[in-house]
């Protein structure tokens, strides 16, 4: 009688389980609820000077979801890899992918380029001012299309893999000052995908008005040492600012193998601060 019992048991379980699978919908934000998406590429947002002293266009791409009638949309501003050398640009495969995901979703991303030079490591401190200059337009141009995007402005989520991590974590902790307007209003979080930057690359610092930040990295990573990120989260704590440390045993830079798996963290920790509010 009692193991007919716990048969029994297991079988409601199961069918309990089975129904629950059947019921449940896919949650936006969280999981992929549309099919498809719009993109719309190569549009200029600015014109600069690059390192070269010549003039060179900047362009961006939108990623949407194909039939969204929802406006007040979040946004994500993912900045692409590379070292700030030439070699990568928004087309970046793992960008790409993250935006088309992220699109699915039901958010707004946009990918932009920035000024790259051939020896960036010969001034550290003009590249990253320059790619900070092309992250801020980039900004201001999405700022100045919300209504055409149908964007939420107090939704703004800036991530970015690599150098773009880089340029990413200085964007979000670099703060206006007397002589230099720097507007990160509407900023809610920050992804930063194996791009914690060591101290020659770090040019801001870190306080408690800094955005909640997701951090992914692999403990193999050759080219960014996987220790910049604990030492991140350790700055992010110290100053109070919620943080999760996604750590990819044996992952090494770029590790898209762990993909589903990050991506999911992201999806959950933004969700967590905003969507589930709506």
């Amino acid at each position: 009688m009692r193991k007919i019992s716990i048969f029994l048991l297991f079988c409601l379980f199961q069918f309990g389980s089975i129904l629950l699978a059947q019921n449940s919908k896919p949650v936006r934000y969280l999981n992929q609820v549309f099919e498809n998406i719009d993109i719309q590429k190569d549009i200029e947002f600015g014109t600069v000077t690059n390192a070269d002293g010549k003039s060179e266009k900047l362009l961006l791409d939108i990623y949407s979801p194909q039939g969204d009638t929802q406006s007040d949309r979040p946004v994500m501003l993912l900045f692409h890899g590379g070292g700030f050398r030439p070699g990568n640009d928004k087309t970046q495969s793992y960008i790409v992918r993250l935006a088309t995901d992220f699109a699915k979703r039901g958010y707004v991303c946009v990918s932009p380029n920035y000024r790259i030079r051939t020896n960036p490591k010969d001034d550290q401190k003009g590249t990253m001012t320059d790619a900070l200059a092309d992250a801020m337009s980039a900004l201001d141009w999405i700022r100045s299309n919300h209504e055409k995007l149908k964007v939420d402005l107090k939704k703004i989520i800036v991530g970015g893999g690599s150098a773009g991590g880089m340029l990413a974590v200085n964007f979000c902790c670099k703060d206006q000052t007397a002589s230099e307007k720097w507007d990160k209003s509407g900023i809610v979080a920050l992804i930063d995908l194996w791009g914690s930057p060591d101290p020659s690359y770090l040019f801001s610092t870190v306080d408690k008005n800094d955005p909640p930040t997701i951090l992914v990295h692999g403990t193999a990573d050759k080219l960014v040492n996987y220790e910049n990120s604990v030492q991140l989260a350790k700055q992010l704590e110290s100053n109070h600012v919620k943080y999760e440390l996604v750590t990819l045993e044996g992952g090494e830079h770029t590790p898209v193998k762990f993909y589903d798996l990050f991506a999911e963290k992201i999806a959950v920790f933004i969700y967590r601060l905003h969507a589930r509010q709506e």
